[in-house]
């Protein structure tokens, strides 16, 4: 697990990186002041994410499991994009943190990520 949170806080450009046990809590501030906090329980595959502006205020707040694969995107540097059930959570880090949520298409839902991603389908 830890060469895992060493990696995605390495892409992301983490600022500050706490782990105990099986439990990872990584924050990545752009810019601009924006933070990205990223928390990951790895016992429950469960991953929660804030995203707060420069202000303060919350703009998104995810909590989502089972986490199944994660994944650089080489066209997106500074991303990371993780699997949850039929769904992609990306995560931006550099230039400016955030957070999309796509689903997949209805015919990609059964096929393996691995397999997903060699065809060259996200």
């Amino acid at each position: 697990m830890e060469e895992t949170v060493r990696q995605l806080a390495k892409l992301l450009g983490a600022t500050e990186v706490e782990c105990a046990g099986h439990d990872a809590h990584l924050k990545v501030v752009d810019e601009q002041g924006a933070e990205l906090r990223l928390s990951l329980k790895v016992g429950a595959q469960r991953m929660m994410a804030v995203l707060v502006d420069p202000s303060g205020m919350t703009r998104c707040s995810i909590d989502m499991a089972p986490v199944s694969f994660a994944f650089e995107e080489r066209e997106f540097p500074g991303r990371v994009t993780l699997r949850v059930g039929y769904q992609l959570v990306h995560l931006d880090g550099q230039p400016s943190v955030g957070i999309e949520v796509e689903s997949l298409e209805l015919e990609e839902r059964t096929k393996s990520q691995r397999l997903a991603l060699a065809r060259g389908v996200p």
